[in-house]
């Protein structure tokens, strides 16, 4: 008989697993309600125009598209931002600006599997839309800080950049926004001679060359001596300057919020995507060589699906590698998933219309209860309960049900007393 695996790159998540990422989950839901982000889901498949709509190369041809039976060209999203932008172009466009929107969901690359990097992979949202204030960047800055915070993080940093700066330098060789975005993908994959070659083609000046290879190199955590560095390489370029100045007035707010996590600016800083307009980030964490979420300000994609011109920033923290993170550093409750569960145990199965009634009565207390259905011996089903994490067991037979009472044991210490039926549940609460 034929065995089947998984399909590559995809998983599935045992019970262990599913805690732990629901552990997670549920720290990201406590910040929507703190921050006031307001959950919403969106379709698994997208059209492929609007999921391929300045995705970046990269991720254009690592989605997982096809033509549906109606001869549709769509795919599964491979990531979230394209989807909750056209959202907010349709559906929310006449609601009051800001908007707070907040997501979990899966997503979808035929990356080459490895760690902390699947086909199938889950992320949350931050997205804020409807204000180009500094204050909305470092507010999504914060909130991602704040989530890292509250899953136990302490020795994080935050990488963090502006797509304007090194874009600003390009604009001013009149470089095209089609080759920008070629060369912000070679940044991205630290292709620095490919970023070169590809500027000597495009014959652009000495001074511009001599920027660019010395602004692709600057970065560091005292952030205000970068900045001042900064500032004397950029001269030629006020865009680069005003995204410079901008930059390290994001990270002064971010810091009035609370954030304590150190900055590593990183001039020459760029992501994948090409839809971001300003700001980027990314959180990185000691000991894990990969980024455990990151985002930025994206102000024209709601306008690309139709919508209003309407500024934008927001971020991603990626939970399958945050649970790695967590598991790295021991970060997880020791009691994580851990209820106390009873297994109520008959001597016989002429009594199992009772532990049916048993089991009733428990939950209907809030007590999670299970019945011994495979009609095992005392013995074996003690063993069972052991082995399973049950923290109790009751067992009865004829004579306990004589006396309207079951004998309740208790699993770590092997004590065991005999209770009534009405009192089994207070017993339980109260031990």
């Amino acid at each position: 008989m034929k065995s089947f695996e998984n399909v590559r790159g995809m998983r599935d998540f045992l019970p262990d697993d599913l805690t732990k990422r629901k552990f997670v989950e549920g720290r990201v839901r406590d910040c929507f309600r703190s921050y006031g982000y307001e959950e919403v889901e969106t379709p698994v498949i997208e059209y492929l125009d609007l999921l391929s709509a300045r995705a970046g190369e990269e991720i254009r041809h690592r989605m997982f598209a096809f033509k549906d039976l109606g001869g549709r060209n769509v795919a599964l999203r491979p990531e979230m931002t394209a989807s909750i932008a056209r959202v907010i172009a349709t559906k929310l466009r006449l609601e009051a600006k800001p908007l707070r929107i907040g997501y979990i969901a899966n997503c979808f690359r035929y990356d080459n599997p490895q760690m902390g990097r699947y086909r199938e992979f889950w992320q949350a949202g931050f997205e804020l839309f409807g204000s180009r204030s500094l204050e909305a960047d470092a507010e999504i800055i914060t909130v991602n800080n704040d989530l890292m915070k509250r899953l136990g993080f302490s020795d994080f940093f935050i990488k963090i950049g502006d797509v304007r700066i090194l874009r600003g330098l390009l604009g001013s060789e009149r470089i095209n926004e089609s080759d920008q975005s070629a060369i912000m993908g070679l940044v991205d994959k630290r292709k620095i001679k490919s970023v070169i070659s590809f500027l000597e083609e495009r014959k652009v000046s000495n001074d511009c060359l001599k920027t660019v290879k010395k602004i692709l190199n600057l970065k560091g955590t005292d952030y205000q001596r970068i900045v001042n560095e900064a500032r004397k390489i950029l001269t030629q370029s006020e865009a680069s300057l005003k995204a410079l100045n901008d930059l390290e007035t994001v990270i002064n707010l971010a810091q009035l919020s609370g954030v304590e996590t150190p900055f590593l600016l990183d001039v020459g800083f760029a992501r994948g995507l090409e839809y971001y307009t300003g700001m980027i980030y990314e959180i990185f964490v000691s000991d894990l060589g990969i980024a455990l979420g990151g985002g930025g300000r994206y102000d024209g994609l709601v306008e690309l699906f139709g919508g209003e011109h309407t500024p934008a920033v927001g971020c991603a923290p990626g939970i399958d590698r945050i649970v790695l993170a967590m598991e790295k550093k021991n970060l997880f409750p020791a009691s994580l998933g851990a209820t106390d569960k009873v297994l109520v145990i008959p001597v016989s199965e002429a009594l199992s219309a009772k532990a049916l009634e048993i089991t009733a009565i428990l939950r209907s207390n809030g007590i999670s209860a299970q019945n011994e259905v495979t009609g095992r011996s005392i013995g074996a089903a003690l063993s069972y309960a052991d082995k399973k994490g049950y923290s109790y067991t009751i067992i009865f037979g004829p004579r306990e049900l004589e006396k309207n009472c079951v004998t309740i044991r208790f699993m770590k210490t092997k004590e065991q007393k005999e209770v009534l039926i009405s009192e089994i549940a207070d017993n339980i609460k109260h031990s």
